[in-house]
């Protein structure tokens, strides 16, 4: 019998100092588009549902992360892989959701 993946929602923050992106140093843009691309290589993969940003703004700036993934220890690494993560840029929060509704395709 197969185990149906779980939803988990990956919260992530830029830290303080990396709000203001007019300030970003060659370094925070390389790990900012090394985080993207490792965002699309996910939805490529099909472990990634949805991202997107709350408050493009930057002034509170969080994104939502929405994986599918057989375990929560997989999401975890996904976590912990990511380059914004890594390299100290962003803060994560990772919970599970339980998805009653869903709309059909």
């Amino acid at each position: 019998m197969l185990q149906a993946q779980k939803t988990f929602i990956y919260e992530i923050t830029l830290y303080e100092p990396y709000k203001n992106v007019s300030q970003w140093s060659d370094r925070e843009r390389n790990i900012q588009e090394r985080h993207l691309t490792y965002l699309d290589s996910l939805t490529k993969k099909g472990d990634l549902e949805i991202a997107g940003i709350v408050d493009p703004s930057l002034e509170n700036q969080t994104g939502l992360i929405i994986l599918s993934v057989d375990t929560y220890e997989q999401a975890q690494q996904i976590v912990v892989e990511d380059p914004s993560i890594k390299e100290g840029m962003m803060s994560a929060r990772l919970r599970p959701i339980h998805i009653y509704f869903r709309r059909k395709e």
